[in-house]
């Protein structure tokens, strides 16, 4: 009963600030899946692209329309972190919140720039996304997926767990 309650309020959660608007924090961040297809290259031709759709009548390009979104995370450290006295790492994912909608090809590129050259790291998606970008000191990796699966669903680091965690939200 805890487990569906928790998942009723992380899903009302994300989906309450998706309507107000971007919402971030100073130690969590959101972030929106470019869409690859339709993203300008600058900010001229955003203006350009935007004054086009609404003096034409035209239809601004919504979130709910699937394509493809790409999201890049990296590894962070949390500043002023005591290890020794936690007992936990400091370390962080530089997105904490993954926004898709069902039916897009979400591409994660994911970069370890930990400083320490031991540190391995990971984002890990359970089921049934089934991701594991498991990557050294220096190196990145990417993995693609279609969203096919609408709700909530945790992203970590199998290597610094609880701390390294977030959620990849799936909109309808």
């Amino acid at each position: 009963m805890n487990s569906r309650l928790a998942l009723v309020c992380s899903v009302v959660a994300a989906l309450s600030f998706l309507i107000v608007g971007l919402y971030t924090t100073s130690n969590q961040m959101v972030a929106f899946g470019q869409d690859n297809a339709t993203a300008p290259k600058n900010e001229s031709s955003s203006m350009a692209m935007m004054n086009a759709n609404m003096s034409s009548g035209g239809k601004i390009p919504s979130l709910s329309t699937p394509g493809e979104k790409a999201f890049y995370v990296f590894t962070t450290e949390i500043e002023g972190v005591d290890e020794e006295k936690l007992k936990v790492a400091g370390d962080a994912f530089s997105v904490n919140t993954l926004v898709a909608n069902k039916g897009d090809k979400v591409t994660v590129h994911f970069y370890n720039v930990d400083p320490v050259k031991e540190e391995r790291h990971s984002l890990t998606i359970g089921d049934p996304y089934a991701v594991n970008i498991d990557v050294g000191f220096a190196e990145s990796g990417n993995a693609t997926f279609t969203a096919d699966n609408v709700g909530v669903f945790p992203f970590y680091c199998k290597y610094h767990l609880p701390v390294m965690e977030g959620q990849l939200v799936v909109l309808p």
